[in-house]
């Protein structure tokens, strides 16, 4: 199974989101910004890296052009409940897929196995 970073800076959404990748038997660790993120993959090399676009410190798409540009074969899922096209600009920041919330944990899981499963 895979090691993956969430990057969300809403608790409870972190922490479904972190429970329902451990029931699938992935090994988790979160980070309340992307600033926390980018540290920690630093220290960790995360597989996948899962993160919300509107965040209150470093936000999602700074953080994936920073990811991107010193990991260009990072696999990052960029997820965001905000409309007006910041799902499309994480996928021209580096992001290799996109998930708009609300979302389903079917949705979830399949997005990360998608992304798991991808040459980067």
């Amino acid at each position: 199974m895979a090691w993956i970073l969430v990057i969300e800076d809403e608790k409870p959404n972190r922490l479904v989101v972190g429970e329902l990748l451990k029931a699938q038997g992935h090994t988790v660790k979160d980070a309340v910004d992307g600033g926390e993120g980018i540290r920690l993959h630093q220290d960790y090399g995360f597989d996948l890296i899962i993160t919300d676009i509107v965040m209150a410190f470093k936000a999602g798409l700074e953080t994936i052009e920073e990811l991107h540009a010193a990991y260009p074969d990072l696999k990052i899922l960029a997820m965001s409940g905000h409309k007006g096209g910041l799902l499309e600009a994480a996928l021209e920041a580096g992001a290799m897929a996109i998930l708009e919330k609300p979302f389903t944990p079917e949705e979830l899981l399949r997005s990360v196995e998608d992304c798991l499963r991808r040459d980067p």
